[in-house]
């Protein structure tokens, strides 16, 4: 229902309203790409060396691809469409939206969208980890005194786009099938998915946001409201009959500062996340519910100039609060929106959150490597160069988990007790590069290029590699 009322803003409003101008483009091609899967584990019986050989999965796949990025314009109205539609050789049709697709209708000082209309935040360094709503929009702007959006009603589903949600489904049923993710603790590896019966519904988020920016400062608050209601595989512990399921719900309050000088910045963030989750009754606690009280910090330091950046970031959430029998009094924090990876291997293959997370199937929370929703702290470098006709990006980060068994407080630390020994590390470089061409119906062919992939501690022996090969023209 979702993609129908989606793709409704695709083509509807430039069929009745007249457009006055329109800028962006079209593209089509073909892409292909490849990932490899390994892991060994320890086996003194096997060989001298101690290792036994372990599995391993191959995957080669490839398909056509059309993309839109257009906006129309006119006095009162305006369209803007992302979006994203690929045909696999198997003939498997997949329509993505795109961060934005949305109807603007234009007053005096305000605007009234209707569609995907994308957040702004989290800065240059969290590009890749996208949030936004799905429904009803109200921006009002106040010229040197900042703007206010009103998100009115949002039919939250994890912010799905192509380039992270596009081949999940057909990796994770080729690697059940292998038995590739057969770590415990992990998703069911052999027939369906048990969370595919629950029917998605009945979810909603709403919010306000203010944000102020000037020459040296950007400052943002927002505050967010997700009623889960009888939403995702855990969404109704009670068994209610209810459709209000049993009222599990999150809040997010967020803080952004960014100091910008002479193209240096740093950009600091602060998320405070309460809400409740629905389970049996404990003496320990008070009511017959987990509390949810979690916090996360996002720190970025670079340097962003017309034709290069490069920025240092992390991010850290808190533990979940633990009693000495290791009972969750308290969830820690639970995060929102897109994979904040930009790594395909992390974010479509490995399917892995440094958080606790609402997904598209609700809340999730799984101390695993593959299909992990696990408290991590996550940080990195990125460096990227661009000029007119290509772009170059170099990204590399680590993932070390914070330690999930044990007495502690749930608070915010770095103290060394706060960490395992397990971590895994991820990478890629990306190319885009385009050709201008003489015939003024294709102006530019294009061709990007992407590998890398992840790496396991020294212990697990784990690994995946992966490649991602574009090929087409622009309209």
């Amino acid at each position: 229902m979702r993609t129908v009322l989606l793709s409704f803003f695709l083509f509807f409003p430039v069929c009745i309203f007249p457009v006055s101008k329109n800028s962006g483009w079209y593209d089509f091609g073909w892409m292909g790409w490849g990932l490899g899967s390994s892991e060994k584990n320890v086996d003194s019986r096997a060989s001298d060396s101690g290792y036994s050989r372990g599995k391993e999965t191959r995957i080669l796949s490839s398909a056509f691809r059309f993309g839109a990025d257009k906006t129309f314009d006119s006095d009162r109205f305006r369209w803007r469409i992302q979006a994203d539609v690929s045909v696999s050789p198997e003939a498997e049709f997949l329509f993505f939206a795109g961060k934005n697709l949305f109807l603007e209708t234009k007053f005096d000082r305000t605007s009234l969208f209707l569609g995907r209309k994308q957040e702004e935040t989290r800065g240059l360094a969290f590009r890749d980890w996208i949030d936004g709503t799905e429904g009803i929009v109200v921006e009002s702007l106040f010229g040197d005194a900042g703007k206010v959006r009103l998100d009115l009603f949002d039919f939250y589903s994890g912010y799905p786009l192509f380039e992270k949600k596009s081949f999940s489904e057909k990796i994770l049923k080729t690697k059940r099938e292998s038995g590739i993710d057969s770590e415990k603790g992990s998703p069911s590896v052999d027939g369906e998915d048990p969370i595919s019966k629950y029917e998605f519904r009945n979810r909603y988020r709403g919010g306000v946001a203010y944000r102020w920016n000037s020459e040296f400062l950007d400052a943002g608050l927002r505050f967010q409201y997700l009623n889960l209601q009888n939403w995702g595989n855990f969404s109704n512990d009670l068994g209610a009959a209810d459709s209000s399921g049993d009222r599990d719900y999150l809040t997010h309050s967020t803080v952004e500062l960014n100091l910008k000088w002479n193209g240096l910045y740093c950009f600091l963030s602060g998320i405070l996340a309460r809400g409740q989750d629905k389970t049996d009754w404990n003496r320990n606690r008070n009511s017959a519910s987990i509390p949810i009280s979690g916090e996360a910090v996002l720190l970025s330091l670079g340097v962003s100039f017309p034709f290069w950046n490069f920025n240092l970031f992390g991010f850290l959430p808190d533990r979940d609060k633990r009693n000495s029998q290791n009972e969750i009094l308290e969830l820690g924090f639970i995060g929102t929106g897109s994979s904040p990876s930009p790594v395909f291997a992390t974010a479509q293959s490995l399917d892995f959150y440094p958080s606790a997370w609402i997904t598209d199937r609700g809340l999730e929370k799984r101390n695993t490597l593959q299909g992990g929703r696990r408290q991590s702290a996550w940080f990195g470098a990125d460096l990227e160069y661009k000029e007119s006709l290509y772009k170059i990006r170099l990204y590399f980060a680590s993932y070390a988990f914070l330690t999930e068994t044990g007495q502690n407080s749930g608070a915010l630390t770095i103290s060394k007790e706060t960490f395992q020994k397990n971590y895994f590390r991820e990478f890629c470089l990306q190319g885009s590069f385009y050709f201008p061409s003489e015939d003024p119906k294709i102006p530019f062919s294009f061709l990007k290029l992407s590998v890398g992939g992840w790496i396991g501690n020294a212990g697990s022996e784990q690994r995946e590699i992966f490649f991602q090969i574009q090929t087409g023209a622009i309209l």
